[in-house]
C-alpha cells in the first residue's frame, strides 16, 4: 500500500511540476515578429488615414476615458473589464492605459505600477493583464491607447539600453499577440521639468530623441501607430519626424493639422476630493466635450482624479465605473461625462454611434 501511495504521490508531483513549467513559459515575452503568433487571433486593426481614425477599415469617431492605472493589479484590471459594457452604452469607445502607471494621486503620487524590470524587461503579469483588457475592449469594438513610459517611473530603468529593451518588448508583445486595436503614447509628458529624469526623455534635441524612440518601436511593430505626449509647460514640440499620432495634453490648443489625441484633458476634480464637481467644473467638462466634438481631426480622453488615482480621498479609486454626478461626497462620480457623450454623440453599437 505504501509503495502504491508513494508512486501515486510521485506521479502527482511530476504532473504538478510539468504544469508549473508550462505556466511559467507560457507568459514569456514572444519573439519579435510582424505576424501574430499562430495560436493568436488578431483583433480589429486601428489605423489612421489622413486625419481620421479607422477601425477594421470603418471610419470612426472616438470618445475616450483616461484609465492610467488600469493595469495596477488583477483586481483593478477586472474592474475595468467589467465597466466596458457601460462605457460603450454611453458612447465611450477608447480607453488609455499605461504600462508605467500614471500619477497615483492621493496619498501617494508615486503609487503607480511600473510594468518593467530595471533592465527594461516587460513583466509577464502586466503583459497578461494588458492583453486581457485589450481583447475585452476589442470584443466591444473599442480602441486602446497603450502608454509606455511615464514620469516618476522612467528613472527606475537602467539607462537608454533599458529604455530600448522596454520599447522593443512592448512592440514585440503587441505585434506577436495580434493586438491591433491600439495606438501608442511612447512617453507621457516628455521633458517634464521635474519628473522626467533620463536624458532621452528630455530636451535638448527632443525631436531627434523622439524619432529614435519611434524607430525602435516601429522596427518591431511597423503596423502600430505611435506618438509622444509633450509636457504642457515645456517648449518641446508636439510633433516630430516619424510620428503617426499628434499627441497633446490638458489645455493645449488643438492643432489644425494631423490626427490629434489629447490623452489627458485638464481634470476638474482633485485627488483629495475625487469625483466631486462644482458648477464651474461641470461647465469646464462640457466645454472640453464641445471643443473636441467640433474638431473632426481631434480626439479626447477625459481625465479625472476619480478614474485615475489609486486610493484617493474616497479610498476606492481608481473607478472605471461612472458613479454619480459628483454633486457631493456621497454622490462621487463622472456621470456628467458619460451622459454628455451618450446624449450628444450616442451609444456605441457595431462600430458606430447611435443616438
Amino acid at each position: 500500500m505504501n509503495t502504491l501511495m508513494e508512486v501515486a504521490r510521485a506521479a502527482a508531483l511530476a504532473l504538478l511540476a510539468t504544469a508549473c513549467t508550462a505556466l511559467s513559459t507560457s507568459h514569456a515575452p514572444p519573439p519579435a515578429s510582424d505576424a501574430a503568433a499562430p495560436d493568436t487571433k488578431p483583433t480589429r486593426e486601428f489605423s489612421i488615414r489622413g486625419e481620421r481614425a479607422f477601425l477594421d477599415g470603418v471610419e470612426v469617431d472616438l470618445w475616450g476615458l483616461r484609465c492610467g492605472n488600469a493595469l495596477y493589479s488583477t483586481n483593478i484590471t477586472e474592474r475595468h473589464v467589467r465597466a466596458l459594457d457601460n462605457m460603450v452604452r454611453h458612447g465611450i469607445n477608447l480607453i488609455g492605459v499605461y504600462v508605467q502607471g500614471s500619477n497615483g494621486g492621493w496619498p501617494d503620487p508615486d503609487a503607480g505600477l511600473n510594468g518593467f524590470e530595471r533592465s527594461g524587461a516587460l513583466k509577464p503579469a502586466v503583459a497578461e493583464r494588458l492583453e486581457w483588457l485589450i481583447r475585452e475592449a476589442d470584443a466591444r469594438g473599442m480602441v486602446v491607447m497603450v502608454g509606455v513610459f511615464s514620469p516618476r517611473k522612467d528613472q527606475q530603468l537602467e539607462g537608454e539600453p533599458a529604455v530600448r529593451r522596454a520599447l522593443e518588448e512592448t512592440a514585440d508583445f503587441l505585434s506577436t499577440r495580434g493586438l491591433r486595436n491600439v495606438f501608442v503614447d511612447i512617453a507621457h509628458e516628455y521633458d517634464h521639468t521635474e519628473r522626467m529624469d533620463l536624458a532621452i526623455f528630455r530636451e535638448p534635441n527632443g525631436a531627434a530623441k523622439k524619432s529614435k524612440l519611434a524607430r525602435w518601436f516601429k522596427a518591431r511593430a511597423p503596423q502600430i501607430e505611435v506618438g509622444v505626449c509633450p509636457y504642457e509647460k515645456s517648449p518641446t514640440a508636439d510633433e516630430f519626424p516619424g510620428m503617426d499620432v499628434r499627441i497633446i495634453q490638458k489645455s493645449m490648443p488643438i492643432p489644425a493639422r494631423g490626427f490629434v489625441v489629447n490623452v489627458e484633458t485638464q481634470k476638474q476634480d482633485s485627488y483629495e476630493a475625487d469625483g466631486f464637481f462644482n458648477e464651474g467644473h461641470v461647465d469646464a467638462v462640457v466645454a472640453d466635450c464641445e471643443r473636441y466634438a467640433a474638431a473632426p481631426n481631434a480626439v479626447m480622453l477625459f481625465h479625472a482624479a476619480y478614474v485615475q488615482g489609486i486610493g484617493n480621498f474616497s479610498g476606492t479609486a481608481p473607478h472605471p465605473e461612472m458613479g454619480g454626478f459628483g454633486t457631493s461626497p456621497s454622490d462621487r462620480g463622472v456621470r456628467v461625462y458619460f451622459e454628455w457623450v451618450r446624449n450628444n454623440i450616442g451609444s456605441w453599437e457595431q462600430l458606430r454611434h447611435v443616438r
